[in-house]
């Protein structure tokens, strides 16, 4: 299933900043424009190394000094738009892109570009009715197809997202199945997949159909959980409640029915689910999966304290939140439409030993053609995520397309969270033993 928000603009900025400066071959394809001053270039470079290798403190650190010397360099300002939107800070990130539409000094962007990425970033924020403008300009070259569909779309819904309802709605957790929410569409009311892997609340076609979207227009492809490009559209849901949740009108993606059934690559449900909700839901939510309570809580988001909870990263629409594995920091996609948790080829290689730590393994992986296929393994591994410990885990190793510039070192199923305690708020994820 849909599970990067590039279509959506979300971490494209990475890339844009390497291409911008001319800089980074290796984390953007390709480049474009002007290098920047010799020693803004200093900081950016920096900065893209940093990310690349997944330290956003680093490139934290990085842009402040930057900025402190070149405030008025504009491919600094694209690597503080990055770095903010990364770590959550939408306002702030939509103010950095702003910065960069008015600066002259541009890095090699166009003003068309520039605001482009602007309306990617207030789409995403919620802030529909801001977003048109900025994005009837950037719909250019490349991007033409994919900003023109969240035009249609953006006309037709409220100028600010927003949902009223009750401070907490509940639902139970079924035995052996992925998470699921009940939400309404209208007077149809449907069983969602609770998806924090993925960027954007998605439903079949199908569904679509039944529900009579509005505005639907063909978006291009995006990446599905593997990275591979899947053909979609986006639409409006008239009066969509996530359980007493009233959000009326909301954007979704859809796709086949078929390429929703296959959102999990290592098994998943035997019932596929008509539509997952997504992280541009899910995230202004306090979401808690309790196993004690057997339930999935929804609440108003009210922050994680820093000293019992971890930064995650929001890279092409994924939560990514930060694993220990013998004293290595990798970032694995928190996923609770993954039936099981996997990891990377590029996270293999960060373990001590790399890749002598695999060994033959057998995991049904579910692929176009259907069927199962051998893949490796890292077995007897010690993770560590926040306040939990598991101990003795065989991850098998899975490929992913590239994506975004931002590392993914693997994936964290449902089957280690099952096992404690997950809250995610703000940014910010915490994870306690479930007993």
């Amino acid at each position: 299933m849909p599970r990067a928000a590039s279509d959506l603009g979300r971490g494209g900025a990475l890339r844009a900043t390497a291409m911008a400066c001319g800089i980074a071959a290796g984390i953007a394809a390709g480049a474009c424009g002007t290098v920047a001053p010799r020693a803004a270039e200093h900081y950016v470079r920096e900065a893209l190394d940093a990310l690349a290798g997944g330290d956003i403190e680093g490139a934290e650190t990085a842009v402040a000094r930057g900025r402190r010397r070149h405030p008025q360099d504009g491919s600094l300002a694209v690597c503080l738009a990055s770095v903010h939107d990364l770590l959550w800070r939408d306002d702030l990130a939509i103010a950095a892109w702003r910065e960069v539409a008015a600066n002259p000094e541009r890095a090699g962007w166009t003003v068309a570009e520039a605001r482009g990425r602007l309306g990617d970033q207030l789409f995403s924020a919620g802030r529909y009715g801001d977003s048109v403008a900025p994005l009837l300009a950037g719909a250019i070259d490349a991007a033409t197809t994919r900003r023109r569909a969240l035009l249609a779309v953006a006309r037709e819904l409220p100028f600010r997202r927003k949902q009223t309802g009750p401070l907490v709605t509940e639902h139970p957790l079924l035995e052996g199945a992925l998470p699921e929410f009940a939400c309404s569409l209208g007077e149809l009311r449907r069983a969602f997949a609770v998806d924090t892997g993925s960027s954007m609340t998605t439903i079949a076609r199908s569904l679509a159909d039944e529900a009579d979207a509005r505005a639907v227009t063909d978006i291009g492809t995006i990446p599905d959980g593997a990275g591979r490009q899947v053909a979609a559209s986006i639409g409006v849901l008239e009066q969509f409640a996530v359980g007493d949740v009233w959000f009326g009108p909301v954007p979704a993606l859809i796709v086949d029915d078929e390429r929703l059934a296959m959102r999990d690559l290592y098994g998943g449900p035997d019932r596929p689910p008509i539509g997952v909700l997504g992280l541009d839901l899910l995230g202004l939510f306090r979401m808690t999966l309790d196993p004690v309570r057997k339930s999935l809580v929804l609440e108003m988001p009210r922050g994680l304290t820093p000293e019992t909870s971890v930064q995650c990263v929001r890279s092409e629409g994924r939560c990514l939140v930060p694993v220990l594995i013998e004293g290595e920091r990798l970032w694995f996609v928190l996923d609770t439409g993954a039936s099981h948790s996997s990891m990377t080829p590029q996270g293999l290689i960060r373990l001590p030993g790399g890749e002598s730590r695999a060994v033959p393994g057998y995991r049904r992986v579910r692929t176009a053609g259907g069927g199962g296929v051998s893949v490796r393994e890292a077995r007897n591994l010690e993770i560590a995520v926040s306040q939990v410990r598991f101990v003795g885990v065989a991850l098998p190793i899975v490929t992913r397309v590239a994506v975004g510039s931002f590392p993914v070192h693997g994936v964290l199923g449902i089957d280690l969270m099952r096992q404690c305690r997950v809250t995610l708020d703000g940014g910010r994820a915490r994870m306690d033993p479930g007993q």
